[in-house]
C-alpha cells in the first residue's frame, strides 16, 4: 500500500470528519471573502457620500479576522483530537515522526487547497448577490460591482498563515506527547482538579463589579480622567472576569446548591455534568458571550442612527441649503440664483442673507516649542442675529454676543472668545465685553465663534480692519429630498464662477462648498445603513460559527455521551430522564452565554447612553436593544429545538 493509498483510505474512513472539517474551512473562506468585495471595492470608497466608508469597516473587519483565526483553529483542533488514536496507532506499527509530519501535512494541504478553491467559488456566486441587497438596501444603484486582486490576495493570504498556524501548532503537541497519552486520548475525561468555587465568586464579583465601574465613570466629568482610558481599562476587567466566570461560575453554582441538600440532590447528575462541560467550553463560551455582546450592541446602534437619522439631520441643519459669497468667489445672486433654485416643482420658501466678517489675528509665539498661529474672529450683525433667532434683543456698542452654533447637548464654549475681545490694527482698537451666550443651532455651517455685534459697530469693523467680507445665504425649498438636481446644477454654475475669477485665498476651500441638508442625510443614510447591512452580516457570520462551533462540541462527543447513558440506564435511570437532562444542559449551554452577551450589551447602551442625558431620554435606543436582542433570541431559540431534536435522535 502507498503512502496516497494510506491516506485515501483514511478519509474515506473518516469521511464525515473529513467533510465537516472541510466544510468548516470553505466556510470561512466563503465569509471572508464576501466582507474583502465589499471592503476592496473601489467604486465604494470613491462614493461622496461614502467618505471615510473603510475606516469605519476597519472594526468589523478585525472582528472578521478575530473570529476566523479563533474559528479554523479551534475547528483544527477538534479534527486532530478526534484523530489522535488512530496516528498515535501508525507510529506503533512503525512509521517514524517525519512520516506522520507528512500525512498531516499532505491531507491537511488538500483541505485547504479544495477549502480554497470551494471557498472563493462559493463566495463568487453570493457575493454578486451580497453586494445586490447591500447596495439596494442603501439606495446606491450607480455603484458596480467588480472583482480585484486584493480581494482574492487577502483571503487567501489571511487563510493561508491562519492555518499554517493552526498546523503547526497541532504538529507541535501531537509529536511532544507520548504514545500511550495519544492512544487513550479518547478515554479522557477533562477532570475538574483546578475547579475553585472562591475563584468563581470572585469572577462574578469582578465581572458585576467593572460592569458598575464601566457606567459610573464614563462620561463622568467629576473624576477628570480620560474616557477612553476608563473604557479600556473596565472592558478588560469584565473580559477578565468573564473568562474566570465561565470557567469557575458552576464550581461556585454547585457549592452553593450543596447548602441545600433537598435541591441538589435531586439535580447532582445534572450539576456534575455542565460542571465538567463548562470547564471543557470555557473558551468557546467566552467568545461567544463576547461575540453576542459585539453583535448586539453594534447592530443596536447601527439601528438607532439608521432609524432616525432624520432626526439627526434635523437637529443639526435648520436650512435645506447654504453657501458662502465673498468678493471673488460664488458670486451667484439675483435671477442667476433664482432660474437655479426657484422652480416649479421645487421653489424657495425662505431666503435669509446674514452678513459676515472675518478678521484673521496673528498670535506669535517668541520661542522654538510654539508656532505662530491665526486665531478667526467672524462677526455678525445684531440685526442678522435677531432676524435668525426670531428675537429682538438689544446689545451696546461694547458689548458682544457669543453665539454657540452647535446642537444644546454637543457644544464647546471657547475660553478665548468668552473672556472679552481686544483687536488693533492699523490704529484702530477695538475692545468688547462679553455679555451674554447663547447655545443654539442657527447656521447650518459648523463653525462655532459667532461673534454678533451691533450694526454700528459691525459697519466700522469692516471698514478698519482688513478682513473677508462674506455674505452666508441660507435657504429652504419646498422638498429637500428631491433637491438634488438643484444642488448638482448649483455647484456647477459655482465652480465656472470659481474658475473664472481669483479667489482670494484666505478661506479655507470648505467654506466655498454648498453646505446642504439632502448631503448630509445621504451621507448618514449610505454610511449607517452600509455598516448596518455589514453588521447584520458579520453577526449572522458570528451566529453561524458560534453554532458550528457548539456543534463541534456537542455532537463531536455523540459516542461518549451514548456510553455514559447506556451506563446510567444500566443502573435505573429511564429514557424520559434522560431526555430532560439533555435537554437542561443543551439550554444551558446554547443560552447561557448569549444571555450573558446581552447583559453586557446593555451595560455598554447604558454608558453610551449618557452622552444623550441617560437611557431614558434615549428610550429610542433601548427599543432598538430590544429589538436586535429579541431577533437574536428567536433564531436561537430555533436552533435550540433543531439542535436538541438531532442530539436526542443520535444518543437515544
Amino acid at each position: 500500500m502507498t503512502f496516497n493509498q494510506l491516506i485515501w483510505k483514511m478519509a474515506k474512513e473518516n469521511k464525515k470528519k473529513y467533510i465537516f472539517y472541510f466544510l468548516c474551512n470553505s466556510f470561512a473562506v466563503t465569509f471572508f471573502f464576501l466582507f474583502a468585495t465589499i471592503y476592496f471595492n473601489q467604486a465604494i470608497i470613491e462614493v461622496k457620500e461614502l467618505e471615510g466608508i473603510q475606516d469605519i469597516l476597519i472594526i468589523p473587519g478585525v472582528a472578521l479576522v478575530f473570529f476566523t483565526v479563533f474559528f479554523i483553529n479551534y475547528a483544527h483542533r477538534i479534527f486532530i483530537k478526534r484523530r489522535k488514536k488512530e496516528l498515535s496507532l501508525l507510529m506503533t506499527l512503525g512509521m517514524s515522526n517525519q512520516d506522520i509530519l507528512k500525512l498531516i501535512l499532505k491531507e491537511n494541504g488538500a483541505i485547504a487547497l479544495g477549502s480554497i478553491v470551494t471557498g472563493l467559488t462559493t463566495g463568487l456566486v453570493f457575493s454578486r448577490l451580497f453586494f445586490m441587497i447591500l447596495i439596494e438596501s442603501v439606495g446606491l444603484d450607480r455603484v458596480p460591482f467588480h472583482l480585484s486582486f486584493n480581494m482574492f490576495g487577502y483571503t487567501i493570504g489571511t487563510y493561508i498563515l491562519v492555518f499554517a498556524l493552526s498546523i503547526a501548532m497541532t504538529i507541535y503537541f501531537l509529536l511532544s506527547k507520548s504514545l500511550t497519552e495519544s492512544l487513550k486520548s479518547d478515554r479522557y475525561v477533562e477532570n475538574l482538579k483546578h475547579r475553585s468555587p472562591i475563584m468563581g465568586g470572585l469572577g462574578i464579583l469582578l465581572l458585576v463589579g467593572s460592569c458598575y465601574l464601566l457606567y459610573f465613570t464614563f462620561l463622568n466629568p467629576e473624576l477628570g480622567g480620560d474616557d477612553g482610558t476608563f473604557l479600556l481599562m473596565w472592558t478588560i476587567g469584565i473580559i477578565i472576569g468573564l473568562c474566570i466566570t465561565i470557567s469557575q461560575c458552576m464550581s461556585f453554582f454547585v457549592h452553593t446548591a450543596k447548602r441545600f441538600p433537598s435541591y441538589y440532590f435531586s439535580r447532582s447528575l445534572f450539576f456534575s455534568s455542565i460542571e465538567n462541560k463548562f470547564r471543557n467550553l470555557t473558551a468557546i463560551l467566552v467568545l461567544v458571550s463576547i461575540m453576542s455582546m459585539v453583535t448586539i450592541f453594534y447592530t443596536s446602534f447601527c439601528l438607532y442612527f439608521l432609524k432616525y437619522q432624520e432626526d439627526q439631520v434635523e437637529r443639526d441643519f435648520p436650512y435645506h441649503l447654504s453657501y458662502v459669497e465673498t468678493d471673488t468667489s460664488n458670486n451667484i445672486f439675483g435671477k442667476e440664483l433664482n432660474t437655479i433654485v426657484d422652480n416649479k416643482d421645487n421653489s424657495i420658501t425662505n431666503h435669509v442673507q446674514v452678513d459676515g466678517f472675518m478678521y484673521k489675528k496673528l498670535y506669535q509665539h517668541w520661542d522654538d516649542y510654539y508656532e505662530d498661529y491665526y486665531r478667526d474672529y467672524l462677526f455678525i450683525s445684531l440685526s442678522s442675529f435677531n432676524e435668525l433667532s426670531n428675537q429682538q434683543i438689544s446689545l451696546s456698542d461694547d458689548d458682544y454676543f457669543y453665539l454657540v452654533n452647535s446642537n444644546s447637548e454637543y457644544y464647546y464654549v471657547d475660553e478665548e472668545y468668552s473672556r472679552g475681545i481686544q483687536l488693533e490694527e492699523n490704529g484702530s482698537n477695538f475692545e468688547f465685553t462679553l455679555k451674554d451666550v447663547f447655545v443654539e443651532k442657527m447656521i447650518n455651517r459648523w463653525h462655532t465663534n459667532y461673534l454678533v455685534v451691533t450694526d454700528q459697530t459691525f459697519e466700522k469693523i469692516k471698514k478698519s480692519l482688513n478682513g473677508i467680507e462674506m455674505s452666508i445665504h441660507l435657504m429652504n425649498v419646498t422638498d429637500w429630498k428631491n433637491s438634488g438636481a438643484i444642488i448638482n446644477e448649483f455647484e456647477d454654475k459655482l465652480n465656472n464662477k470659481n474658475n473664472s475669477s481669483q479667489p482670494d485665498g484666505q478661506l479655507e476651500d470648505y467654506w466655498y462648498e454648498i453646505d446642504s441638508k439632502l448631503h448630509a442625510y445621504n451621507t448618514i443614510k449610505y454610511t449607517n445603513g452600509t455598516m448596518f447591512f455589514v453588521t447584520i452580516f458579520i453577526s449572522i457570520l458570528f451566529f453561524l460559527g458560534s453554532f458550528i462551533l457548539l456543534y463541534l462540541n456537542v455532537f463531536s462527543n455523540v459516542d461518549e455521551e451514548k456510553r455514559r447513558f447506556l451506563k446510567l440506564y444500566k443502573i435505573g435511570i429511564t429514557k424520559k430522564e434522560v431526555k430532560q437532562l439533555i435537554s437542561k444542559e443543551l439550554r444551558v449551554i446554547l443560552f447561557f452565554a448569549p444571555i450573558l452577551g446581552s447583559c453586557l450589551a446593555f451595560v455598554y447602551i447604558l454608558s453610551f447612553a449618557k452622552d444623550g442625558g441617560g437611557l431614558l431620554e434615549n428610550m429610542s435606543l433601548f427599543y432598538c436593544f430590544l429589538i436586535m436582542s429579541g431577533i437574536y433570541f428567536s433564531i436561537q431559540i430555533i436552533y435550540y429545538f433543531i439542535a436538541r431534536k438531532k442530539l436526542l435522535e443520535q444518543v437515544m
